[in-house]
């Protein structure tokens, strides 16, 4: 689920502290020693996790060649992929996750999507904080249907009603959170990256955020700058807690992407008709489900739209992706029908609350109240997702407000950084101005690689990609600094 959300709230809290309790100076040898100035070595573990095989079997569509294992940092779920080719005394990376998808998730779709990475060193996913805690399951039912039914055709988003279920909704979770609502933002749940690499007895970490887990990753390099060896960002959602900025670039990303999806992919899998008649069928569907009472109602189906619109597979591509099926089951179904890959993928989305808790805690800049039907008028212009996402930037409206956190990337860090042409969470053409903000963040120099396909998360759709990045770890100085890869 994005959130996007707005108003006035409490005080900011206090950000999280280190997990085990240990000040981020603490040494896994027992010395405690300072974040160092220069560039850290990028070592294999000296002390690993306990690993072992993973509850639930193998996923479908690993390889045999492909070991999946599994551990705990303290409660955050952590997945490990090797091959039978991996160097054994190979640098891990570490692969962040964001707070939509499961480690597990990401892994599985990490291992089937090409050997490039995994057989050039090992692969650890490191899942969002909170994923097993009450911060993944802490909406009530009442207070998840507030949230999914915000866009709902006469919603008024300043009306007393409403602020007092909002009030009902985050309460819902505070209760629960008990003080800790803002240790599950990008601030918290970079802690745990920490945490892996006292674990590790290492010096620094090399890092990969994709999606909303580049928050994460961008986190770490703010507050642990002289534990960083390598960074790559794929596809990475805006930082910052500007709430508006967020929306905007979701709102255009999402626009660019679904017309540029339906222009483009013409498989029997993404449904029938031309161009527009795709995008009139996904504008129709949404419409529908402004109704109230609608069978998914429109913020929810909005947002499972935006989620397969992250997971185009391009036109280079041997097989549709699972969100090319799940548009064009959209786009083919009867009016007023809602596919079964729909619905199941609406109840995923719906079935955790880690999304709103983490995404309500990275938000400091929020959008008024009064500003909200402000957007909702002027984004009724870019239909089918404007009004939508002005109606959800009310979500976290009561949440608690964290305080600023400016990006801040040592200049003597690698950064690759990679994006297509249009992103749902990033933005449309996110790629040049994300770039000049990691410069003017402190990064000396960003290389990137571009893929020329709308959608998000590159490293599971191009194998020009995952070559990009191979080359970048085993050597940044020699890497492109521009690559182009094909749709």
């Amino acid at each position: 689920m994005t959130v996007t959300m707005a108003a006035c709230a409490p005080l900011p809290a206090t950000g999280p502290r280190l997990a085990t309790g240990d000040g981020p100076g603490y040494e896994a040898g027992g010395n405690a020693i300072p974040d160092t100035a220069d560039r850290p070595d990028w070592l294999a573990p000296r002390s690993d996790l306990a690993w072992r095989s993973c509850a639930g079997g193998r996923a479908p569509g690993i390889p045999e060649a492909t070991t999946v294992e599994c551990s705990l940092l303290g409660d955050t779920p952590v997945v490990r992929l090797t091959s039978t080719v991996t160097p054994a005394d190979a640098a891990p990376l570490v692969v962040v996750a964001g707070p939509e998808t499961p480690a597990e998730t990401i892994a599985a779709r990490l291992a089937s999507s090409g050997p490039e990475l995994v057989d050039a060193r090992p692969l650890v996913v490191v899942d969002h904080r909170g994923r097993t805690g009450p911060a993944g399951a802490c909406l009530s039912f009442p207070a998840r249907r507030t949230l999914d039914q915000l866009a709902d055709r006469g919603t008024d988003p300043g009306s007393p009603e409403l602020r007092g279920d909002l009030a009902d909704t985050s309460q819902s979770c505070t209760d629960q959170l008990q003080g800790r609502e803002l240790q599950f933002g990008s601030a918290g749940a970079a802690e745990d990256l920490e945490r892996l690499r006292l674990q590790w007895d290492v010096p620094g970490l090399a890092l990969m955020g994709i999606g909303t887990g580049a928050r994460t990753a961008l986190a770490y390099a703010s507050t642990h700058p002289g534990r960083l060896s390598l960074l790559v960002l794929d596809s990475p959602a805006p930082a910052g807690g500007d709430q508006e900025t967020h929306a905007r670039a979701a709102l255009d990303g999402s626009d660019a992407a679904l017309r540029l999806w339906a222009a483009s992919c013409t498989r029997a899998e993404c449904g029938p008709g031309d161009a527009d008649e795709k995008v009139q069928a996904v504008t129709r569907a949404l419409d529908r489900a402004r109704d109230p009472g609608a069978t998914v109602p429109a913020a929810l189906l909005s947002d499972t739209i935006r989620s397969a619109l992250t997971d185009l597979s391009g036109a280079s591509a041997a097989d549709p992706s699972r969100g090319d099926a799940l548009l064009g089951d959209l786009v083919a179904a009867a009016p007023g029908e809602i596919p079964t890959s729909v619905r199941d993928r609406a109840a995923d989305i719906a079935g955790t609350s880690l999304p709103y808790v983490a995404g309500c805690s990275d938000l400091a800049q929020r959008v008024p109240v009064n500003r909200v039907e402000e957007l909702r008028a002027e984004w009724a212009q870019t239909p089918p997702f404007g009004e939508i996402l002005a109606a959800q930037l009310s979500a976290c409206s009561t949440w608690p407000v964290p305080g600023e956190s400016p990006v801040a990337l040592p200049p003597d860090v690698p950064v690759l950084l990679l994006g297509g042409i249009a992103d749902p969470r990033a933005g449309a053409a996110a790629l040049e101005p994300t770039a000049g903000a990691l410069t003017a963040a402190g990064a000396a120099e960003v290389r990137s690689v571009t893929w020329g396909a709308p959608g998000s998360r590159v490293v599971l759709h191009s194998d020009c990609a995952r070559t990009a990045i191979v080359a970048f770890l085993d050597d940044p100085n020699a890497a492109e600094e521009l690559t182009a890869c094909p749709s």
